[in-house]
């Protein structure tokens, strides 16, 4: 392995024999823990004579740099600067130590390092970090007051965020926490303190603190834009959507050509389901940054979304051509042409998707449509063609194979394949549960049931694995009680879960509990209010409650988005043919 900046042979020896032969040479290079070496005064270095030990032990710390064998460069640098006093050889030994994760080593040699050069930012923080990191942060507190005290000309509070950035790496967020507070005693409503504790907070999850610091700040300076905007972070962190956005359209009043701004608020309108005001912004930042692939990106997604085709396959199509999000926006155009219903132009689409993270994910939903255009045998042939290179890749395929059996109701065959691929795969929870479903769609309710034991004999607490154990129970067998305890472990695991929602408001339900049932399956159908076999649920409970018209109303919307469900259709036909 090579380190990312290079020691240099010949600068290390001869800046070492200038530093003796020339004492009044005014620099020299020395290498950083930066990527760009920096410039450094020799005024206050040693005078060092190159005998031939020193010598040879820097050719042994070069080399071994260059070969990467860190631990032994560090060694050889140590060895120099403690022999030579020199600061240069002591910030070598502490960067090889750190690329080496040598801890005692780097510690070592930051410790001389600061010993030989104390008014040296960089030794400070390289020590200091390195005592955080080994959770021996009491020992770093001197050299983090030092930090605060060094602020450069026009960076005003400089010092407290490179304490912050520190900071955030400890071991124990109280601690670190504690130890902001203890640092910034001395001026506890300076504006860079208060600032840069609070994100030092957030970055800890401690949300609260970081809100009440960031209102102290801004009750001195309400326009500050970095505190409002952090504010409006945590807001949107912490659910309290609507006044995140308000902050935002604060900072936006006092700074509307503020382009990352504005595309935060944009994201934040679309996660707070804004959608027509999200579709305002981003074309606005589209306007001022037409080759901004993130916003083209959100305005494909967004009219894609409200199922405007025409407005969003040009957005798709600049993404190819700029080669950015290419894999998204081939899935996203194969995606288009299938509801316009040209699935041959949608299996082109995906087919040409580059191998990445959405590889397998477009040639499997590839090989749907080939089933559907030109048989199951067509589509397995595909995927059997697949040039495949991970285990993971393997896994899906398998899994893609049994369910395009399993929907041409060749269920044998569709386990057989599930049989194959735990025979030789290591991801034997995904498949087992997988060759459940696949189970229970033939109505193998005792294959579900052992796969899904087997499952959190493993992992006691597969909450997928409890949730489908307990909802099949519920639903196709009459041991109620025994649903239930599987279905309120995974509520206890995932109690906001809509899926889980569902299967207690389903148990319930049969339990007789109908009104407790209402509760849980209302919660379901806010989270998920276009889909179809919640509908049927909470449907289903209205009308044997009485309340026959807000369930006909509920199916009906369901059936608009899925008409040909099989759950929806059947609980409608028995209760309103």
């Amino acid at each position: 392995m090579r380190i990312p900046q290079r020691l240099l042979l010949a600068g290390t020896l001869l800046g070492l024999a200038g530093c003796a032969a020339t004492p009044q040479a005014p620099q020299a290079a020395v290498a950083q823990t930066a990527e760009e070496p920096v410039e450094e005064a020799t005024e206050n270095l040693p005078r060092v004579e190159m005998g031939p030990n020193l010598f040879f032990k820097l050719l042994v710390a070069e080399f071994a740099a260059e070969q990467g064998q860190m631990n032994l460069a560090a060694d050889a640098y140590l060895k120099s600067a403690e022999e030579t006093g020199d600061p240069r050889l002591a910030r070598r030994a502490t960067q090889a130590a750190v690329y080496a994760r040598n801890s005692a080593m780097a510690l070592a040699a930051a410790e001389l390092w600061v010993e030989l050069e104390p008014e040296q930012i960089d030794a400070r923080q390289s020590l200091a970090a390195l005592y955080i990191r080994s959770g021996q942060s009491d020992k770093a507190l001197p050299h983090l007051e030092k930090i605060i005290a060094f602020s450069p000309v026009g960076k005003p509070g400089h010092g407290y965020q490179l304490v912050a950035n520190l900071l955030a790496n400890a071991k124990d967020p109280q601690q670190a926490l504690q130890q902001m507070t203890q640092l910034t005693a001395a001026h506890p409503d300076d504006p860079e303190a208060l600032y840069a504790h609070a994100q030092l907070a957030s970055r800890l999850d401690h949300n609260e603190k970081a809100m009440d610091l960031l209102q102290r700040l801004l009750t001195q300076q309400p326009e500050r834009t970095d505190a409002l905007i952090l504010q409006a972070r945590l807001l949107h962190t912490s659910g309290r959507q609507r006044q995140a956005l308000k902050r935002l359209q604060q900072v936006l009043k006092q700074d509307p050509d503020n382009d990352a701004i504005r595309l935060t608020y944009a994201r934040m309108l679309v996660d707070a389901q804004e959608l027509t005001a999200a579709r305002r912004e981003f074309r606005r930042l589209n306007r001022r940054l037409p080759e901004n692939t993130d916003v083209i990106y959100a305005l494909g997604l967004l009219a894609l979304e409200a199922e405007e085709l025409d407005a969003a396959e040009p957005y798709f199509m600049d993404l190819v051509r700029l080669g950015s999000r290419d894999e998204e926006a081939r899935i996203a155009l194969g995606q288009i042409a299938q509801m316009r219903g040209n699935r041959l132009k949608a299996i082109d689409w995906l087919q040409s998707v580059p191998r990445g993270e959405r590889y397998m994910e477009a040639q499997l939903l590839a090989a749907q449509l080939m089933a559907v255009e030109h048989g199951t045998g067509s589509a397995l042939e595909y995927l059997r063609q697949l040039p495949l290179e991970t285990e993971s890749e393997h896994t899906q395929r398998y899994m893609a194979e049994a369910e395009l059996l399993a929907a041409a109701e060749r269920y044998e065959e569709a386990m057989a394949v599930y049989n194959e691929a735990l025979e030789s795969s290591s991801e034997k929870a995904t498949l087992l549960y997988a060759r459940a479903l696949t189970a229970e769609k033939f109505g193998r309710i005792d294959l579900l049931e052992r796969d899904l034991k087997q499952i959190l004999n493993i992992d006691p607490n597969n909450v997928q694995a409890l949730n489908a154990l307990g909802y099949t129970l519920a639903d196709r067998t009459e041991r109620y009680a025994e649903a239930m305890r599987y279905i309120e472990q995974a509520y206890a695991l995932q109690p906001e879960d809509p899926a889980i929602l569902d299967s207690m408001g389903w148990g319930l339900y049969r339990l007789g509990r109908h009104q407790e049932a209402l509760e849980y399956l209302r919660r379901a159908a806010e989270q998920l209010p276009r889909d179809a076999e919640v509908a049927a649920h909470l449907g289903e409970v209205l009308w044997v409650t009485g309340q026959q018209q807000k369930a006909r109303q509920i199916w009906e919307r369901a059936l608009e988005v899925a008409p040909e469900h099989k759950v929806l259709n059947e609980t409608v036909k028995r209760f309103n043919p």
